[in-house]
This record gives structure tokens, C-alpha cells and sequence, in this order.
């Protein structure tokens, strides 16, 4: 039949006005015609026969071999952090025995940091015997710093309540009466001096000791005045300047004497403290040094790795059935630098080998402790090794469950080794005459019984409760409630 006038709309359809009578008709006949044989083929096609043969449950899961006894052997130094050159290693692979060398490396450095650690513990050692000795000095001086700033303060109060009280008065006292000697003794002299004048002036000669007597009172005069003068500038300076900066003076020197006192009360025993302290840390800082002497000389003892069993020597170690090998490899380099505590090995038993399995949540219902199976190596896909399913316990891991099956290798079977991978198979039923109907015939009610819609003789569905086994391949096995022939819907009616 061809389409007329599709439009550009999917699914829609233009039919011309002078056509649409004729379809509408025909349209209206094909309805009006009956259709028992089509009626027929879609009864058939939504129902199923129950049928009897056999019938198998297996769960099937992928994994990996891995040991059953092995030791990781691992450098993880206590203080030592920079790499260190591979001088030999054992190849990966390899069989050894209890104490064989792994891998050595070269531990110059090592050594070297050892010798500087020691030196500067040496000098550390000497540097703190002179600050346990300063402390302990200044813990006898501290009491005698504090009582010699107490003394210093007490005198310089004194020195100023002194001179505010004596001195000051005494100082001006004398400037005054240094001046008023200075007076009397040029009075004195001008006195003399006018005596024997008078006393020669009657005279007409002068007898040359006189002469000489008159010349010395007259000198006698003016050093008086010259004296006077001195003394009077004197007497001024130290009234107006001296005495003033005096009192100063002993006013500053006892404020600082107190502050003095004070800030001593104040920092002697911080400063007593402080060295406490600091030899406190330098104590701390040697017990530090000898430990990290004591780790970097247990890092140099273990420099060389060696196996502690015999065994086949892996390289990285073994997690949740997988290997780090390919990391070490990249690393296990002789003559290169390498850090030591990137490099593990394994040493295991290849005879004794188990398989980690990741499987489905569906099929945990499935699962028990000695569930036997077969497991089909990759790398053997014709070989068959049995396996029996060990304690399990249902934790979800990375949305999957791990199961740990223990191995039975066979005399002359292919040669299994850690680290190949594979597939188990474990068959939980298997029933030789089984009544089977498609899963999708079988329903749940609510209160979780079973039941299907069985057709009767006159081709009518009706409700019929089952009794459901396992399920597998899209298949259901009926243990009670059908028999084999019976028809049923493969949906609700």
C-alpha cells in the first residue's frame, strides 16, 4: 500500500478531499469484517507452556590468583628521606631463600650524614655545658644583682635627701662666704697699703726697703681685687648653675636608682627564666639529635633488604588481589637513585595459591562457606581447577562482594602464579526433570506468595498460586502448582 500526501511531519498524514469518502468506507468494511484468526495468533503469542527437562544454576564470577602465605619486605626509613642509588637487586621472579639480599643500596650518604650528625652533637655537647654553668651563675647572682640594685637605689635617695637637706645650704653658704673673704682680705690689703703710705710720706727719700714693702702691698691690693673678682663670678655661677644641676643630678640619679630597682625586681627572674629555657631547649635539641642518630643508623643497618622466608620474590606489593609491580619496576634500577620507601617486594609461596573473586549482589543468596567450583585461567582456558568457596562474609566493596576461594592444583596442570586472573564457575542446582516456565509468567502478590494466570479448557486465564524454586536464564523453576503442558500468560490479563 503506498502513502499519499505525506506531509513533512513525522507520522502525519495529508489524504485529498475527493479521496476521503472512498477511504472512510473502506476504512468502516475492514472494521466490520472479523478477525478470528488474528485474535488466535496473538492468544498464542501471549501465553507459554510449562516444560519438563533439565534445568542448571551456576554463578559465575571474574578474579584473580593470588597467594596463600607471603611477607611484604619494606624500607621504610625512620629518618632518612632522600633517595639512594640501587647498587644490586634481586630480578622479579626469583627464587630465594630466608636471608638472601633483595635489593642493597648504596649508603655513602648515609654515612656521611652520620659522621656530620655526630660532629655537631660533639660541638652541641660543649655549648650546652656552658649554658648549664651560666645558669647556674646566674642563679647565685640573681639574689646579689638585686640586692646591689637595692643598694644603689638606697644610696641615691640618701644622696638626695642629703643635699636637699645639708648640702644645698651648705654649698650656698660657702659661695657667699668665699665671696665676703674675698672682701675682707682686699679691705685688708687697701688698709695696709693706705698705713704705710701715710707712714712715708713725711719722708723725703725713701729708703729702698721701704720702697720695696710699698710695691709688694700695692701688688697685694690688686691680686686681692683680681681675686675678689674671680671669686664673685665663681660664687655667682655655682648659685645660678652649679647648686641647681647639683640638685638635678641627685634627683635623676635616685628616680633611676628606683626604676633601676624595680626593672631588676622585674626582669631578674625572666631573664634567670630565659635561661632556663634556652637550656631547656638545648637539652631538647640533643635528645633530638640522638635520636635521629639512633634512626640514621638503624636506616644504614637496614640498607640491605634481604628475605625473611624462602620463596619467589615479586616485585610491589599485593593488595585486594592486585600487584604494584609495574610502580617498582619503573624504580627497581641498579645504579640509579631510587627512595627507598617506594620499593616493596613480596616473597611468597607459588605452590599455595587461592582466587579473590568479585561478585554480583544477585547472587549472594546463592553463596555458603565450601561452595565447590571450577575455575577456567585465562591463560589456560582448557584447564580446570577446582576451588571451594572459604568463609565469606557479605560486605559490599566498590559495589561488589569479594569471595576467596581456596585452590586444589593438579599433578601436571598448567603452572598458576600470583597475579593471573581467571573465572569461577560454581553450579549451586541442577535438577535433570525440572518444570520450567518463562520468569515473566510467574507474579508476586503482596503478601509474597507466587502465582500465574493457567489457562483452562475453554482458553479463559485464571490466578493460580505456585510454588517457585530458582531461577536461571530467564527461566523459573515451578515445584508445586503446574505440570508440564500446562499453558499460562506470559502477562497480566
Amino acid at each position: 500500500m503506498s502513502r499519499i500526501g505525506r506531509t513533512s511531519g513525522a507520522g502525519r498524514w495529508f489524504v485529498p478531499g475527493a479521496m476521503a469518502p472512498v477511504l472512510a468506507l473502506t476504512l468502516v468494511a475492514i472494521a466490520d469484517e472479523p478477525a478470528p484468526k488474528a485474535s488466535a495468533e496473538k492468544s498464542a503469542a501471549d501465553t507459554a507452556v510449562a516444560e519438563r527437562g533439565p534445568f542448571e544454576l551456576a554463578v559465575s564470577a571474574k578474579g584473580a590468583f593470588e597467594p596463600v602465605e607471603y611477607a611484604v619486605v619494606e624500607f621504610r626509613p625512620e629518618s632518612w628521606a632522600q633517595p639512594l642509588e640501587i647498587k644490586r637487586v634481586a630480578p622479579h621472579g626469583a627464587m630465594v631463600n630466608a636471608g638472601d639480599p633483595l635489593v642493597e643500596f648504596d649508603a655513602e650518604k648515609l654515612d656521611r650524614a652520620i659522621a656530620d650528625l655526630k660532629v655537631d652533637l660533639a660541638v652541641g655537647d660543649k655549648a650546652l655545658e656552658i649554658v648549664r654553668k651560666d645558669v647556674a651563675a646566674a642563679e647565685s647572682l640573681h639574689p646579689i644583682e638585686l640586692a646591689e640594685a637595692e643598694r644603689q637605689a638606697r644610696v641615691a635617695a640618701e644622696d638626695m635627701a642629703r643635699f636637699l637637706a645639708v648640702d644645698r645650704v651648705a654649698a650656698e653658704e660657702q659661695a657667699r662666704f668665699t665671696v665676703r673673704a674675698a672682701e675682707e682680705r682686699l679691705k685688708y690689703a687697701r688698709e695696709e697699703l693706705e698705713q704705710l703710705e701715710r707712714m712715708y710720706k713725711d719722708k723725703d727719700l725713701t729708703e729702698e726697703t721701704e720702697e720695696m714693702i710699698l710695691q709688694r702691698t700695692r701688688f697685694d691690693v690688686v691680686q686681692a681685687e683680681q681675686s675678689l673678682k674671680r671669686i664673685m663670678e665663681n660664687s655667682e655661677e655655682t648659685l645660678l648653675l652649679g647648686i641647681p644641676r647639683r640638685e638635678i643630678e641627685v634627683r635623676r640619679a635616685a628616680e633611676k636608682g628606683a626604676i633601676t630597682l624595680e626593672k631588676a625586681k622585674a626582669t631578674l627572674p625572666m631573664q634567670l627564666m630565659q635561661k632556663k629555657l634556652a637550656l631547656a631547649k638545648q637539652e631538647h635539641e640533643r635528645a633530638e639529635s640522638l635520636r635521629r642518630l639512633a634512626e640514621l643508623e638503624a636506616d644504614r643497618a637496614a640498607a640491605t633488604l634481604r628475605s625473611p622466608r624462602a620463596g619467589m620474590v615479586y616485585y610491589g606489593r599485593f593488595r585486594e588481589g592486585t600487584w604494584s609491580t609495574a610502580a617498582v619496576v619503573a624504580k627497581v634500577i641498579v645504579g640509579q637513585p631510587a627512595l627507598p620507601a617506594e620499593l616493596d617486594f613480596t616473597v611468597l609461596d607459588p605452590a599455595r595459591l587461592q582466587f579473590r573473586a568479585k561478585i554480583e549482589e544477585k547472587d549472594l543468596h546463592l553463596l555458603a562457606t565450601g561452595l565447590a567450583g571450577r575455575i577456567e585461567p585465562t591463560g589456560y582456558p582448557e584447564a580446570d581447577v577446582p576451588a571451594t568457596l572459604g568463609p565469606f562474609l557479605p560486605v559490599p566493596r566498590d559495589a561488589a562482594f569479594e569471595g576467596v576461594f581456596a585452590v586444589a592444583a593438579r599433578e601436571g596442570g598448567p603452572k598458576l602464579l600470583p597475579g593471573m586472573t581467571g573465572a569461577v564457575r560454581c553450579v549451586v542446582a541442577k535438577r535433570p526433570e525440572a518444570v520450567t516456565v518463562p520468569s515473566g509468567c510467574v507474579f508476586r502478590d503482596d503478601d509474597g506468595s507466587r502465582y500465574v494466570f493457567a489457562i483452562d479448557g475453554d482458553g479463559k486465564p485464571a490466578k493460580k498460586p505456585v510454588k517457585a524454586g530458582l531461577a536461571s536464564g530467564g527461566r523459573t523453576e515451578i515445584l508445586e502448582g503446574l505440570a508440564a503442558g500446562d499453558r499460562v500468560r506470559t502477562s497480566k490479563p
